[in-house]
């Protein structure tokens, strides 16, 4: 029998800290999950530009941050293309949690994201939500 690996700390109703992500998993606390959100979000929200990604800003009532994606295919033709734009933004998301307290984030791809290497998809979505932190500091 192996020891269980000791399970990361989460947060509770009391908490002010965002729920760890586990396990290589999207919780569904984190996600936009209806249509609704998505409007609320793109019709009251701030935007952040890059070259190539917008993202939507908008208060979360429930205080924890919250990602939605947008990602189409006449932007991004190919599936893997989409799925790995996609990917990226969950991480880099998950990574700069702490710093887009109580926010709804919808990220929209622009055409030409398809064409970006690794790094520089990486660079422009952190680029991006170091704009949005900006901007929720700034309100």
């Amino acid at each position: 029998m192996t020891p269980a690996a000791p399970e990361a700390p989460t947060s509770g109703a009391d908490s002010k800290e965002p729920a760890v992500i586990r396990g290589g998993r999207f919780p569904r606390s984190a996600r936009l999950l209806s249509g609704s959100d998505y409007q609320r979000v793109m019709r009251g929200g701030n935007r952040v530009h890059t070259a190539n990604l917008m993202l939507a800003l908008h208060a979360n009532p429930g205080g924890e941050p919250r990602l939605g994606l947008a990602v189409s295919r006449k932007r991004v033709r190919l599936a893997h293309e989409r799925n790995r734009v996609k990917r990226v933004a969950r991480e880099q998301f998950r990574l700069s949690r702490a710093e887009l307290p109580g926010m709804d984030v919808v990220v929209l791809a622009k055409s030409g994201v398809d064409g970006l290497s690794m790094p520089e998809l990486h660079r422009q979505m952190r680029q991006a939500l170091n704009k949005a932190s900006r901007k929720c500091a700034a309100s």
